[in-house]
């Protein structure tokens, strides 16, 4: 005897760009984060989940995330997407990685030129600090 589910699973669908939006605010909260709790740091990082609609610091993250590559900036989106409070996505998100690499890197790539753009004047200076935790951010683990 097999008993019916309580619910019927379905798939989120959405367009590709959408992904890539969230992975951008994704990106932009766990940046914000990183430099947030930089001098409250033992040896882990917990980004707080308080913030992830409403980032810290992210005029600072957007200037420090124009001055890294565009292969670190990418997978910082991604781990910002995963990273997030869930939210029914992140299994079709990793699905995507894996079938649509290309699409999404190109959908990020649009997404971020959009929010860099829209948001500040990247020409303001960075911190060479910022930038040094984004790399370490970015590095896998």
């Amino acid at each position: 005897m097999t008993a019916e589910p309580f619910y019927e699973p379905r798939i989120l669908k959405m367009r590709l760009e959408e992904y890539a939006k969230i992975a951008v605010d994704g990106g932009l909260w766990l940046v914000g984060e990183r430099l947030a709790q930089n001098r409250q740091l033992g040896h882990g990082f917990v980004p707080d989940a308080r913030f992830a609609y409403n980032p810290r610091h992210r005029e600072t993250a957007i200037i420090a995330l124009c001055r890294v590559s565009e292969e670190v900036r990418h997978r910082i989106f991604i781990m910002g997407f995963l990273t997030l409070p869930y939210n029914g996505a992140q299994g079709t998100f990793r699905y995507l990685l894996v079938t649509h690499t290309d699409m999404l890197h190109e959908a990020l790539r649009i997404a971020w030129k959009h929010r860099r753009n829209k948001t500040i004047d990247i020409r303001r200076p960075s911190s060479s600090t910022a930038i040094e935790l984004l790399h370490k951010l970015a590095l896998p683990r």
